[in-house]
């Protein structure tokens, strides 16, 4: 049991690690700092793909915490 909740904690980890690095930010990031990072239409507002990666990195989240407190109770 504790083996599978240790498998399950790691595929979760990089889910959610995966589903917050591809949102795009708010600000124009490191290509700003260089002159890249102009005015968007796009800019301040979180759009279709980001606002779903938002939703999968807070439920994916929400699974893990439930598989760590499991991993706690089972650790005994």
């Amino acid at each position: 049991m504790i083996t599978l909740l240790a498998i399950l904690e790691v595929v979760l980890s990089v889910a959610v690690i995966g589903s917050i690095i591809l949102q795009t930010g708010y600000s124009a990031g490191i290509s700003g700092a260089f002159g890249g990072g102009g005015p968007s239409p796009y800019t301040g507002k979180k759009q279709g793909v980001d606002q779903l990666l938002e939703k999968i990195a807070l439920y994916l989240s929400i699974a893990l915490a439930i598989v760590t407190l499991l991993m706690v109770h089972y650790w005994r």
